[in-house]
């Protein structure tokens, strides 16, 4: 049977990054990561954009090239499904039975896009791909469902090769449910603005309505069977530590990471965005490494990009009051939420990534917003 020191489930940014950071933060212990997807770790932010429109080739979604992991002895096993663990026995069973041992288990398994009916969903590239043939008809009639990330930025993608676009959603606003209808709705205008139609509360596609081809972004399902069977506590996610351990050797990062935010008073978070995917790889490589024992602190940060229209960040998870500075209508503004006493919980700005990096700050600390 063989072994590994350092065995990491899945194959995508957060895996990827538990090898990279690891080998940068001076580990020297044999790492193994098993991934399902036939491609090395990529970024997946560009699957709804640059790439999904044939503006960036399949290899420039790469953390590496495939040599360079051997390169860094970081085996990679693509391909591959995980069976089961055994904790126990500190043992992972990959499907075709082959055991393998483990001094240190990382979950990084990710999520599932959620289906609905026969539509076409965006997860991975060969998801994108198949969008991505009928983006580059440059015309016809694109339905999509879902008024998340996924969803807005496919429709985006979409108009800006020429096609026809409804975007169907639940929600009143675009957004509305993170941010506001307020900001959600500033959004909103950049959509319309460049023609794409929205059908607003609206729980799956109107009766009648004609399309060439649908595409669901309704969200995704963490991958939590693994954990479940293996006996660890699982949640919304996989329950673990303020340093992402989840029992004696095993640790969750990403997607499916639950976990006890120093940042937010102890309070467990998860959070499907890429950032703390790559934070949390970061962060557990170089905790294996030994080059640091402290807890995760990292704010939770993401962005998005809506066409070459306009694009934002943010920093959170967080609600409240919102107070907004600047001019939505020049593209250039900021939104600091607060909670009741006045303290900072979240940030969103277009154009102000000084504030941004302000509001990281001042939640960690429990700042207030700063005067004007």
């Amino acid at each position: 049977m063989a072994g590994y020191d350092n065995v990491i489930v899945g194959g995508g940014l957060a895996g990827g990054m538990i090898g990279q950071s690891y080998r940068e933060a001076g580990g020297s212990e044999s790492v193994l990561i098993v991934g399902r997807e036939q491609r090395p770790p990529y970024h997946r932010p560009p699957l709804t954009k640059e790439f999904l429109r044939g503006d960036k080739p399949a290899e420039e979604t790469y953390m590496h090239p495939v040599e360079w992991w051997s390169e860094q002895q970081v085996e990679l096993r693509l391909g591959t499904e995980v069976a089961a663990i055994d904790p126990a026995a500190k043992e992972i069973q990959l499907a075709d039975g082959e055991r393998i041992g483990y001094r240190r288990l990382a979950l990084a398994t990710g999520s599932t896009a959620r289906p609905f009916d026969d539509a076409l969903t965006i997860r991975t590239i060969e998801d994108s791909e198949r969008v991505g043939e009928i983006l580059a008809r440059g015309s016809g009639h694109l339905a999509v469902i879902g008024g998340g990330f996924i969803g807005v930025e496919t429709a985006a993608s979409a108009r800006m090769k020429g096609l026809d676009v409804t975007l169907v959603m639940e929600n009143a606003v675009v957004w509305d449910h993170l941010f506001g209808p307020e900001v959600g709705a500033y959004f909103e205008r950049h959509l319309t603005d460049h023609g794409v139609h929205i059908i607003r509360n609206q729980n799956g596609l109107p009766e009648g309505l004609q399309a060439d081809a649908v595409v669901a972004g309704i969200g995704a399902t963490p991958n939590l069977d693994l954990a479940r069977a293996a006996g660890l506590a699982v949640e919304r996610g996989v329950h673990v530590n303020d340093h992402l351990q989840a029992a004696t050797g095993i640790w969750a990062v990403g997607d499916i990471a639950e976990y006890e935010s120093v940042v937010h008073g102890g309070r467990r978070i998860r959070v499907e965005h890429w950032d703390v995917a790559l934070n949390h790889g970061d962060y557990l490589g170089k905790l294996w490494a030994g080059a640091t024992d402290e807890p995760y602190d990292v704010v939770p940060y993401f962005f998005s990009d809506i066409g070459d229209w306009t694009w934002m960040e943010y920093v959170g998870p967080g609600s409240g009051q919102v107070e907004i500075r600047g001019s939505m209508a020049d593209d250039d503004f900021v939104a600091w939420y607060t909670d009741p006493e006045g303290r900072v919980t979240a940030c969103l700005a277009v154009n102000r990534s000084d504030d941004i990096e302000t509001a990281k700050e001042l939640i960690k600390t429990g700042g207030k917003v700063p005067a004007p």
